[in-house]
């Protein structure tokens, strides 16, 4: 574990406040936290926080205090879900607490730090793996610092204790938010809270630590005609990908590393039968010339596609070869649906880059009018498990939100529903069901295209705030349900509760056939003395995206 070793501080440059100061006369100990926010992935399941530096500073020692050791209990809690890697059948995360200098070699479960480091310059405990105490919080019960007696100064050479916790991860894409052409997201809030006996008071910490934003966008543009496609069935279009900010996109190492490349993921989807798609085996996205030789001297994106990895996106590896003569590529299409994926090879961190990736389309001549496709996009490797888990380690990512899908000559093909009234003020709450409804039972067929649906809350809290909110779930399939309830949400779902809500939802859904409920009581898993239910009417969207105006109903 010599890797612990040696960590530095960083370019902790944001020193926010951490509250109103609690400390009170004869109190023993006061501390208080800082980071150095930083964006986030918007899509981002399991986004890395940046380091929080605790720093605790000893009062004058009030009479009973213990001048020798201070022991206590330091949580972390966020206003999204915490997705740290968990031991197996534990509750023990990958998140660590260390008391700074941090020179210890060894990690040891939170509440299960055996002894000081082996330093010469001060018995301090040794780094401790945080505990997973509810979705959204990772405690370490039992820490150690050194009092203001013992004789065991700091590093500054003051009696003061410095900790640091890192290695935390949060689900971002629980917090988007509507409104606007652009999407924008909720910042990542971390409260820290440091308790002991009551004879010690310190002050808690409440951080901005992250925000997240959306990683890239997508478009279509026909390089042939407006149907992408020429009379003779083949056609070309362009797939344009585009940075959401800089430094979004990421070259690295691959794999399963600390550092991996960003990876893209192309989802094809309503490909008719006898329609071929094709796409590069490498892109230079800004230098036709670059050869690929030296990527050192490109300033510009290079995507390579990747090979031999598994349906969200993990695994396999990208060759790249000379750009000037990359071969196109035939997708795997099975019933119309097919995915490529695209890792970074090189990329310019200080701008804004975009890529356009020729895709071409073979439908035959007897077929030319069909040629068309759904697309999406969204960072990869993606995944449906958005909550802290042991069979997962590193990043992850949500599907494509609405924003990030577009079409090759076809309509979007998806709902969207509208429940016009939900609560949970006053006592009530608010339950929804999403169906999908494309599933035929009776006759046996099922509609093969599934998708994810976005949550548009509009409305206000009890204080009559105003609250715009989007919730991305997890891919409904063809006869399935989304089902939760207002406060509670459903984390597995990736639906985040909300408080003291009320208002109307939008649910645009990425798949045909929606259907919608909602039933609003004053007592759930009880006898209601007030309860009421709506089926949740189709809202009508013409190809502009705009809401259809019914007949009659105005110009």
């Amino acid at each position: 574990m010599a890797h612990f070793r040696g960590w530095g501080l960083g370019a902790l440059a944001c020193a926010l406040g951490c509250g109103a100061a609690m400390a009170q006369q004869g109190s023993a100990l006061d501390c208080s936290a800082v980071a150095a926010p930083r964006p986030a992935y918007a899509g981002g399941i399991a986004e890395p926080l940046p380091d929080i530096l605790l720093t605790c500073e000893p009062d004058a020692p009030a009479a009973g205090v213990p001048t020798g050791e201070f022991r206590l209990s330091v949580s972390v809690s966020l206003n999204t879900s915490v997705t740290n890697a968990l031991v197996p059948d534990s509750d023990v995360t990958d998140a660590v607490l260390e008391i700074l200098p941090g020179d210890c070699d060894s990690l040891e479960p939170a509440g299960e730090a055996s002894g000081p480091c082996d330093s010469s310059s001060r018995g301090v405990e040794g780094p401790q793996t945080g505990r997973l105490a509810s979705v959204r919080t990772i405690e370490w019960p039992d820490v150690r610092i050194p009092g203001p007696g013992a004789g065991v100064p700091a590093a500054s050479g003051e009696a003061v204790a410095r900790l640091r916790i890192r290695g935390i991860r949060a689900n971002a894409a629980q917090l988007r938010l509507a409104g606007g052409s652009v999407q924008t997201s909720l910042p990542v809030i971390a409260t820290v809270a440091v308790r002991t006996d009551s004879a010690v008071t310190v002050r808690n910490g409440t951080i901005p630590i992250a925000y997240p934003k959306p990683a890239l966008g997508l478009s279509v543009v026909g390089e042939e005609s407006s149907s992408a496609c020429s009379g003779d069935g083949r056609g070309l279009a362009s797939i344009h990908l585009r940075e959401g900010f800089a430094s979004a996109f990421r070259a690295g190492f691959g794999g399963e590393s600390e550092s991996p490349a960003t990876r893209v993921m192309l989802e094809f989807e309503g490909v008719p039968e006898g329609t071929a798609v094709s796409l590069p085996a490498a892109a230079a996205c800004h230098q036709p010339a670059f050869d690929g030789s030296d990527p050192q001297s490109a300033d510009a994106l290079v995507l390579g596609l990747v090979s031999g990895h598994d349906a969200m996106g993990r695994g396999g590896s990208a060759s790249l070869g000379p750009l000037s003569s990359a071969p196109s590529v035939p997708l795997d299409l099975v019933a119309g649906r097919g995915r490529a994926v695209y890792e970074v090879q090189s990329e310019d961190a200080s701008r804004l880059e975009d890529c356009h990736l020729p895709v071409g389309l073979d439908a035959g001549p007897e077929s030319a009018a069909q040629a068309r496709a759904t697309v999406s996009a969204s960072l990869a490797p993606r995944s449906d498990v958005f909550v802290a888990s042991s069979d997962l380690a590193g990043s992850r990512f949500a599907g494509p939100s609405r924003n990030a899908r577009t079409v090759i000559d076809l309509a979007p093909c998806g709902t969207t529903l509208l429940f016009p009234f939900v609560t949970n003020q006053a006592g009530f709450t608010t339950g929804m069901v999403i169906t999908h409804g494309s599933r035929q039972a009776l006759a046996g067929s099922i509609d093969g295209q599934a998708g994810s649906c976005d949550l548009h809350y509009y409305g206000a809290d009890s204080e009559g705030s105003g609250i715009l909110l989007v919730q991305h779930s997890t891919v409904i399939e063809a006869g399935e349900q989304l089902t939760f309830t207002l406060s509670e949400g459903d984390p597995v779902r990736n639906i985040l509760g909300v408080e003291q809500f009320q208002g109307y939802v939008m649910a645009t859904c990425g798949y045909p056939n929606a259907r919608g409920y909602a039933f609003i009581a004053d007592g759930f898993g009880g006898l209601a003395d007030l309860a009421m239910g709506y089926l949740a009417p189709e809202v009508q969207l013409g190809s502009d995206g705009k809401r259809k105006v019914p007949a009659g109903n105005g110009p």
